[in-house]
């Protein structure tokens, strides 16, 4: 049976095309670590920071910052940018490079502000602020921008965030405040910051020297920061609305063109990109970011949560006894689907919707993004835990399971465990990182974290 001839006789959604990546984009929203994964975004979401929380800038001047702001969430990812004009990676409009170089220890400037009012932002998905051509600023560049911009990376952060600022006022009418993207850690590029921000605290303070035995990459105090976040930017300093949303994926777009593993935008003509931008201003102009009806996000959560762990058990490992294996993987599907079955009146087409839908809200509508998105996953999780009842075959019952593992693509299946107080689960985390931190991430060192080639984003783009 197919998950469409199920949605059809039970009444449900059409399934959606890629409703697999949709899934994987509200999974992986606001986090580092899925962020870093699926790291090619391809949605802009609506959000919004409540008022008190604080934010904080690094800058080699002790003066209020107005007009543009890059805000950083934590003060050890601002103090980043917090060096001497010559060497500087500021974030300032007037900078021309991000680039972080190793110096001695030096001093700077820390801002700490707190939000006045809630900030209504544009959240773009992915490794959004990564400077890099394999895919990172596709949506930016060619969705937002409208290819407007002259080709670059680090060189067009400038006109990137006075892009952003036009749009905001000229398109949106002050209805957005800035956006959120992500590198190493979340930022915000606030429009007027002078108008949304009070300042708590202005200090000079020292930055510490890198550790000479570490020839390049990010100072482990960052690193901890960072990974910290693998999971969320905590306290709900960001709340993303998940009730409408824009997504490339749901265009009929060939984004995966040749055989890509991640999407891209690159090779697709402008005339197909131009209802995404449509549709997102439609979303700014009528929607609210801080009115949020179902976290969808929340919803997810617990579909990984609930089958995560359990599929990648059953195809784990290699099994001399393959008969016994059966049985057992057998057994397994039957005890997660028991709950939805009705065994005095069985209807397949019942017992799929009933294990599709076990976490959707009652009042969730039907047409949104997250709910055909989420039915159309679980219906394929369900449709396949039930084909492996009915399977009689070792080798079929690890292929339906290895097929529906490589659909779904979780990035919890690449976590690794048993790391140190002082090591972190490594993946390429821009601008470093390797082919292998990506296929198999392992334990590192904080203090000495990707000595390896860092050849998995290529060169910085300049």
């Amino acid at each position: 049976m197919t998950t469409t001839t199920t949605a059809l006789a039970i009444g449900e959604p059409q399934p959606m095309h890629n409703a697999n990546h949709i899934f994987n984009a509200i999974h992986s929203s606001m986090r580092q670590w899925g962020s870093s994964l699926h790291h090619n975004g391809m949605s802009f979401f609506l959000a919004s920071v409540p008022k008190g929380v604080k934010l904080y800038h690094g800058e080699t001047r002790s003066d209020p910052i107005s007009r543009i702001g890059w805000m950083a969430f934590d003060p050890e990812h601002a103090m980043v940018f917090a060096r001497t004009p010559s060497k500087q990676p500021s974030h300032s409009v007037d900078s021309e490079s991000q680039q972080v170089i190793n110096t001695p220890a030096q001093t700077g400037w820390l801002h700490t502000y707190a939000t006045t009012e809630d900030l209504r932002l544009v959240y773009i998905d992915g490794t959004s602020a990564g400077k890099s051509q394999i895919g990172t600023l596709d949506l930016q560049d060619r969705v937002l921008f409208e290819d407007k911009l002259e080709h670059g990376g680090v060189s067009q952060e400038s006109a990137r965030a006075r892009a952003i600022c036009e749009i905001v006022q000229e398109e949106w009418n002050g209805r957005i405040d800035g956006v959120i993207r992500m590198a190493a850690g979340f930022e915000i590029i606030l429009c007027n910051p002078e108008q949304k921000l009070d300042t708590v605290n202005i200090a000079r303070v020292t930055l510490p020297s890198r550790d000479s035995a570490k020839k390049s990459g990010k100072p482990g105090d960052l690193l901890r920061t960072v990974t910290s976040r693998y999971h969320g930017i905590g306290g709900d300093r960001v709340i993303v609305n998940y009730d409408a949303f824009v997504t490339a994926y749901d265009y009929g777009l060939d984004l995966f063109h040749g055989g890509s593993k991640h999407p891209r935008l690159a090779h697709l003509p402008s005339s197909s990109l131009a209802p995404i931008r449509d549709d997102l201003t439609s979303l700014v102009m009528n929607h609210d970011p801080t009115t949020r009806v179902i976290n969808w996000q929340g919803v997810v959560d617990m579909v990984v949560e609930k089958y995560g762990r359990i599929l990648r058990g059953l195809v784990s490992g290699h099994h001399d006894d393959q008969a016994a294996r059966l049985e057992f993987i057998i057994e397994t599907a039957e005890r997660i689907l028991s709950p939805f079955i009705d065994r005095d009146n069985r209807d397949y087409y019942a017992e799929i919707d009933r294990c599709a839908s076990q976490f959707i809200p009652t009042h969730a509508p039907k047409d949104s993004l997250g709910y055909r998105a989420v039915y159309t996953v679980g219906s394929r999780i369900c449709s396949s835990l039930m084909a492996v009842t009915e399977a009689k075959e070792y080798g079929i019952v690890t292929t339906i399971l290895q097929d529906l593992m490589h659909y779904l693509d979780w990035s919890v299946w690449k976590e690794c465990y048993g790391c140190q107080d002082d090591e972190f689960c490594a993946v390429p985390i821009w601008p470093q990182g390797s082919q292998e931190d990506y296929d198999h991430p392992r334990c590192q060192k904080y203090d000495s974290a990707f000595q390896g080639d860092n050849d998995y984003w290529g060169p910085v783009w300049r």
